[in-house]
């Protein structure tokens, strides 16, 4: 072993075993001369009595060994692996180790630490000689409860080496002091302290005694706990989250970016860090760019929702929407923070539903005729405010709303798809039904009457399922003639239900025309299920499908039920 023995009866308790696995190597004199024993004799009593993986075992750490006289004498004891080694201290409950306050000088103890603030500590061979009354209020005990206990039965486990090795280590140094270190010590509640250890070795009158302070930081670690959780929380959203990030220096150098920066722009993180962005906008978008930024270095104002075009890897153009934002350090704008979504997809959106919709043209030129009144009368300024609401609600409502039928469309459709199947296997009761619908031989109303009579009858088959499903369903235009119904917490036998009121419900409503002409329309349904732990959104649209199929092979106008082959 590393340690000096004779230290560790200063450290421990003058009564000390040591082993190596199960072999005793070591009994201390101290131990043997109280016990009256050779040291063959007291080796043999301890090997009869004790065994170092049983001590690890006992609860209380109590053990009672014999005198050579056969008295039995009560120990308790605290145990400690130092690398291989493993060391039992005991401390002899008849003659617990007298305080340092009888065996030395009593004044400079109370001159050090009886008033102090700090948590400070009088050891005497391995004993707690004095303590003063902040340590005890911190570890919840009574003076009188730790005066004479062993010094390590309070350290916890896992710091007890360190504990020692701290203290070893001290007495090889000129002035005897320790090194700082932080020791977990054991409340009387069981739970656990942190403390900033440092002390020494002093000498009264014929008395070397180990004196420690103790600063409490177990606030101080708690909170650089939560600062390291906050930045690894930090450092997870900057490189998850689906925006992305860059950093800009003044001269336009992009300083580093997020994983998002290299999925839109195809490029890895090493070919896009320490290059101009400039580089990976459009052409005609540079010079307002560099304008915009320029302001932004020079004024610190804020860039928000603003549009410019990027270049891809492959050469593809994307639309993207940005804020911009500097950074200062010091008094000194350093850098600027740059974030930005990919908004190509919903460009494209806009225009179509531009160009299908001429109602939104016109609510686009009142919107335009407001903002100008509004420049013009301020009185008026709330209810622009609310027409502009409703503007944007109902824009978004067109985002998610087929053209032609006024219910939702399929990119909608998958969306609800998708948080409802999450529902379902948030619980463990969780159940979804899903219904597919198709229209009967719908390619004949198109051949017989014209895709004009076709689109009627896709509006009115619509507007009858509308209100042939409750509040909390959701209805979308699947494609082509094809609908479909998610029915949330819906069982198999309530969608059957579901979908044989509805194929009743077809059947006796004649779709008419605006020239009189009144047709007989049916349709085929198939109905799909999931619970909890069954399978992903593809296996419920697959088992609706199949079932779909199924009905339309049995003469059509009818609900068929996904059943396992």
């Amino acid at each position: 072993m590393d340690l000096d023995i004779e230290t560790l009866h200063d450290i421990l308790s003058p009564y000390i075993l040591l082993f190596k696995g199960s072999r005793l190597t070591y009994v201390s004199d101290a131990l043997r001369f109280r016990m009256g024993y050779e040291e063959r004799e007291m080796r043999e009593v301890i090997n009869q009595k004790v065994s170092f993986d049983d001590l690890f075992e006992q609860d209380p750490a109590r053990i009672s060994l014999p005198t050579k006289e056969n008295a039995a004498v009560e120990f308790a004891y605290t145990k400690t692996l130092l690398n291989d080694t493993g060391l039992v201290a005991l401390t002899d409950e008849d003659r617990q180790a007298d305080t340092a306050l009888e065996n030395g000088d009593s004044e400079i103890f109370h001159r050090m630490i009886s008033d102090s603030q700090s948590c400070c500590l009088i050891i005497f061979r391995g004993h707690i000689a004095y303590t003063n009354k902040t340590f005890c209020s911190l570890l919840g005990y009574a003076q009188e409860e730790l005066q004479g206990r062993q010094i390590v039965d309070i350290v916890s486990r896992e710091s007890r080496e360190s504990f020692i090795r701290a203290c070893d280590a001290a007495t090889r140094q000129s002035r005897g002091l320790i090194s700082s270190c932080d020791i977990l010590f054991t409340r009387s509640t069981g739970t656990r302290i942190e403390f900033r250890l440092s002390g020494g070795w002093i000498t009264g009158r014929d008395t070397e005694c180990l004196w420690l302070m103790l600063e409490d930081i177990s606030e101080k670690k708690r909170i650089e706990r939560a600062l390291r959780e906050e930045q690894q929380r930090f450092a997870e959203l900057y490189e998850k989250t689906p925006s992305g990030i860059l950093y800009i220096s003044p001269r336009g150098i992009i300083l580093d970016c997020n994983e998002s920066v290299c999925t839109i722009a195809g490029h890895s993180k090493m070919d896009i860090t320490g290059r101009s962005f400039m580089e990976f906008v459009a052409a005609h978008e540079i010079e307002p760019l560099s304008l915009a930024f320029s302001r932004l270095f020079l004024e610190g104002r804020e860039i928000k929702g603003n549009e410019c075009t990027l270049k891809t890897r492959m050469g593809h153009l994307l639309t993207i929407e940005y804020n911009a934002q500097v950074i200062t350090r010091k008094g000194h704008r350093t850098r600027a923070l740059m974030m930005f979504a990919d908004i190509t997809e919903k460009k494209t959106l806009e225009i179509e539903l531009l160009e299908k919709n001429a109602e939104m043209e016109r609510t686009l030129w009142d919107m335009a005729e407001v903002k100008d009144a509004l420049e013009a009368r301020a009185g008026e300024l709330n209810k622009a405010s609310e027409e502009l609401k409703m503007l944007n609600e109902k824009l978004s409502l067109l985002s998610i709303t087929d053209g032609l039928t006024d219910i939702y469309n399929h990119r909608h459709f998958q969306d609800r798809l998708t948080e409802e199947l999450e529902r379902v296997h948030r619980f463990k009761d969780g159940v979804v039904s899903l219904l597919i619908l198709d229209i009967d031989d719908f390619k004949k109303f198109n051949d017989t009457y014209g895709h004009q009579f076709g689109d009627m009858v896709l509006k009115q088959l619509a507007n009858l399922l509308r209100h042939s499903v409750r509040t909390i369903d959701i209805l979308a235009r699947y494609g082509g003639e094809e609908f479909a119904i998610i029915l949330p917490s819906a069982q198999v036998h309530h969608a059957l239900k579901v979908g044989e009121r509805i194929c009743e419900a077809v059947r006796t409503t004649p779709f008419t025309f605006g020239d009189g002409t009144k047709v007989k329309v049916t349709v085929s349904i198939g109905v799909g299920t999931l619970t909890h732990g069954q399978g992903d959104k593809a296996e419920l649209v697959r088992r609706a499908d199949s079932a779909l199929y199924a009905a339309k092979a049995k003469w059509k106008d009818r609900v068929e039920v996904w059943e396992e082959d």
